[in-house]
């Protein structure tokens, strides 16, 4: 009967031991972006750069889309994080002398930036443009680390 107890103590030791270190394991995992990261891709001549500023809760930021031979999109970002990589932002931007603003979802996975890309709609036509269906949404455009300008 001894022997049984010892083992029920030592068994408990062993679950709690895991338990902590599982735990502190999740918690290196999801460390909470913070300063500056800067984005680019480049696909056939046409270019788009992401700035991110991360504070806390808080990310500013800037974004161009340069399209070869066009007139292309500049603006800032602005938002919140959602989670430990995913961002919440509204794109105020200019495109071919007219202002909009956009509802955009970036994340930062390893050293790339994913921006959730899908059908976009202006409900109330006003040139605010929001995801028709953000289920159908998917994260597909993504931007490589570059030097920040």
């Amino acid at each position: 009967m001894l022997l049984l107890i010892f083992s029920c103590n030592k068994e408990n030791k062993a679950y709690g031991t895991n338990d902590v270190n599982k735990d502190q394991r999740i918690r290196e995992s999801v460390k909470t972006l913070k300063g500056n990261y800067c984005f680019m891709k480049t696909e056939d001549r046409d270019t788009t750069y992401v700035h991110l500023m991360i504070s806390g809760s808080n990310v500013n930021g800037e974004m161009t889309w340069q399209p070869w031979e066009k007139d292309g999109a500049q603006g800032t970002l602005s938002g919140k994080l959602v989670s430990a990589h995913e961002m919440e932002l509204l794109y105020d931007y200019t495109i071919e002398g007219s202002k909009q603003t956009e509802a955009k979802f970036m994340k930062i996975e390893g050293n790339k930036l994913y921006i959730l890309t899908g059908e976009l709609t202006d409900p109330e036509n006003n040139g605010h443009l929001k995801y028709k269906n953000i289920l159908k949404a998917v994260y597909s455009e993504v931007l490589t680390p570059t030097t920040c300008r």
